[in-house]
């Protein structure tokens, strides 16, 4: 409670500041590049038995997109080129609107949305997954754990158990505090320290002795591509985030030449256009990945921190992460100060990114 209220006195001072109104107004060539992945009708619902921070209700959402509108200038990605050439000259600061993963309560909930208002955006799609109505690999992992947790085991036991059976090891796991003994550090851990095979091993051990709620997993689905083909009809710039979501500092380097490959092969058969952006699934990239999706023959990539590589700038572009909670202030209503801290970077400059974008391979660590 007295952090949300320092939070909230924070955030109303900086937005009272004229650092806070000049950050708010923009200053830079860039724009501000919101990201979201979740779209739901009820959070509290969905939060129950889903990831909370992955998901945004279709009334806050609108709420994020008003405010925006009232602020910036919301261009396409597909303009990008433009603007980085006459951003610092317009009038008014520009924003973007992007969405991760590719789930189909997107299509259903923020797409409405987007199109009453005539307001363009992007979505980064999992090719793998369209149109298989199968979770993503975190959302099965998570729910796995938390399944556990419900039956009164401890995610850290239960992942260990998985390791030894599989003949791996994690320090991470092993040293794990007490207080992070739970579903989503657990689950961050392992995706984290292993490739995606391992982890998928992992889930199918998981789930072949656990009843999967069928309401739940339709709820996970993603979008299949008569959607993505509408949406693309409507102002959604389609992009890549891989193939199979694998978290690419976890794979080696010629997994990470296919995911980035092959994604943007399929879209650009499938919609009969050049896909020229990507984003990097969780933000993680180093300058290795940078150079292989620069060499698949995207123009532009989207992190979700402010590290940059200098050697391409293009590629490593900031967005900011929103969800239900960022906007809410003490009293658990939509806070506009709190929309200018994130727009103005406040809230970055006080921690550093979590990721390491060193060239270091993590695996097994």
């Amino acid at each position: 409670m007295f952090r949300a209220l320092a939070k909230t006195c924070i955030a109303c001072a900086y937005s009272w500041t004229s650092v806070g109104r000049r950050q708010d107004a923009g200053s830079a060539a860039l724009p501000f590049i919101v990201g979201y992945h979740r779209v739901v009708e009820d959070f509290d619902r969905s939060a129950r038995h889903t990831i909370p921070s992955m998901l945004i209700s279709s009334t806050t959402f609108e709420k994020h997109i008003d405010w925006l509108a009232r602020r910036f200038s919301i261009i396409s990605l597909d303009d990008m080129d433009q603007h980085l050439e006459n951003g610092l000259h317009q009038r008014r600061p520009a924003a973007a609107i992007t969405f991760d993963d590719g789930y189909a309560d997107v299509y259903r909930n923020a797409f409405p949305i987007l199109r009453r208002k005539g307001i363009p955006a992007a979505t980064f799609v999992v090719t793998e997954l369209i149109g298989s109505r199968r979770p993503q690999i975190y959302d099965r992992l998570f729910m796995m754990l938390s399944d556990r947790v419900a039956k009164g085991e401890s995610p850290r036991l239960v992942a260990l158990r998985l390791l030894r059976s599989l003949r791996l090891k994690s320090r991470a796991i092993e040293n794990l505090k007490p207080q992070h003994d739970r579903p989503y550090a657990v689950m961050t851990l392992l995706l984290s320290r292993f490739p995606q095979s391992a982890v998928a091993s992992m889930v199918a051990a998981l789930e072949s002795d656990t009843a999967q709620d069928a309401s739940v997993l339709d709820e996970l689905s993603p979008m299949n591509w008569d959607m993505i083909g509408e949406m693309q009809r409507n102002g959604i710039t389609v992009g890549s985030h891989t193939r199979t979501h694998a978290l690419l500092t976890s794979e080696q380097s010629s997994r990470v030449s296919q995911e980035v490959v092959e994604s943007k092969q399929a879209l650009e058969r499938r919609l009969n256009t050049p896909v020229h952006h990507f984003a990097y699934p969780d933000g993680r990239c180093n300058p290795g990945i940078v150079e292989a999706v620069k060499s698949a023959g995207y123009k532009f990539a989207y992190t979700i921190c402010q590290w940059r590589d200098q050697k391409a700038p293009n590629l490593t572009i900031p967005r900011k992460v929103l969800w239900e909670r960022a906007s809410v202030n003490v009293f658990g209503r939509f806070s506009s100060a709190l929309m200018s801290c994130h727009a103005g970077g406040f809230f970055d400059s006080t921690s550093a990114c979590e990721h390491d974008h060193s060239s270091r391979n993590p695996v097994g660590k």
